[in-house]
């Protein structure tokens, strides 16, 4: 992974592309597709970072600052398992800090293993518009 720096204008339509990509190569997400404006609502008063891996976005993190809710975390198939989701975890900590919260649709078994091998903790379990969900915690270390 090359580097993360905060989205611009130009990255929203790839940005877009990966968000579609990820959800459907899971299987965990309903088969929705969103549109550029669609996925702007998502993402709207968000901070979001770009990873960049030889000038090529692999993958992006939102976070809804006020509550330190990272609220999306999506790299293309095409650069999984090479450690960028793990970086664009560690860089939105070193950013907004912890403790941190994120909710997990339980169907996103792979993912679920993803948060809980770093250190996230399942805080609680809820009915959401995409299935059942967890919330993890990530919390400052004792």
């Amino acid at each position: 992974m090359d580097i993360i720096t905060p989205a611009q204008e130009a990255d929203l339509p790839i940005l877009c592309e990966i968000f579609n990509e990820a959800r459907d190569d899971n299987g965990a997400f309903p088969k929705d597709v969103y549109d550029i404006d669609a996925f702007r609502k998502v993402i709207e008063g968000e901070a979001v970072l770009v990873a960049r891996v030889a000038d090529k976005i692999a993958g992006f993190a939102s976070v809804w600052e006020a509550d330190t809710f990272l609220h999306h975390l999506f790299v293309s198939p095409h650069y999984q398992r090479q450690g960028i989701g793990s970086a664009l975890i560690d860089h939105c900590i070193k950013l907004f800090g912890l403790p941190m919260a994120l909710k997990c649709v339980e169907a996103n078994t792979e993912a679920c293993r993803f948060y809980e091998r770093r250190g996230w903790r399942n805080s609680a379990t809820a009915e959401g518009p995409e299935g059942r969900y967890i919330l993890y915690v990530r919390e400052l270390s004792t």
